[in-house]
């Protein structure tokens, strides 16, 4: 479990995004998890104990289901239910690294549970970096469906 105030730094194909530490999530190796069938919407599964079965998407950098074959970990956010997404890079960043600057996106929030995105780190030429909400987040997979 990551510090609250920590981020991790999540790449997909070569665009980085942030999912805040307060979000709750576990990173997973490629072989602790049931690896899904080639070209599936779900890349793997992680499979708890109490029977409780998440599923991991492979997302292109836009957040546009896109299967890819060579990842290695897989980042699950926690929730009710939990899901997770596989990560081209993983990077866990403390609180001193990072500076967030809120935002509230316009237009319609693409989940019920809000916009994907509610702050971005700037930083002086660099491309800013979004920042997850990740209940939205959790919403957004949930929506993309696929078998578990």
């Amino acid at each position: 479990m990551a510090d609250n105030r920590q981020y991790l730094r999540i790449g997909l194909m070569g665009v980085d995004y942030l999912l805040p530490g307060s979000a709750g999530f576990t990173i997973e190796k490629r072989e602790d998890l049931e690896v899904g069938d080639s070209g599936a919407l779900v890349a793997a599964v992680r499979a708890a104990p109490n029977g409780t079965r998440a599923p991991a998407y492979s997302l292109d950098a836009g957040l546009n289901p896109f299967p890819r074959h060579g990842w290695q970990r897989a980042v699950f956010i926690h929730g009710t239910p939990a899901a997770g997404l596989v990560a081209d890079e993983i990077e866990l960043l403390s609180p001193g690294d990072v500076h967030i600057e809120r935002f509230r996106p316009l237009g319609r929030p693409v989940t019920r549970a809000g916009h994907l995105f509610s702050g971005a780190w700037v930083r002086a030429g660099q491309v800013p970096v979004l920042v997850f909400e990740p209940r939205a987040l959790l919403a957004y997979l949930a929506q993309l469906g696929g078998a578990q």
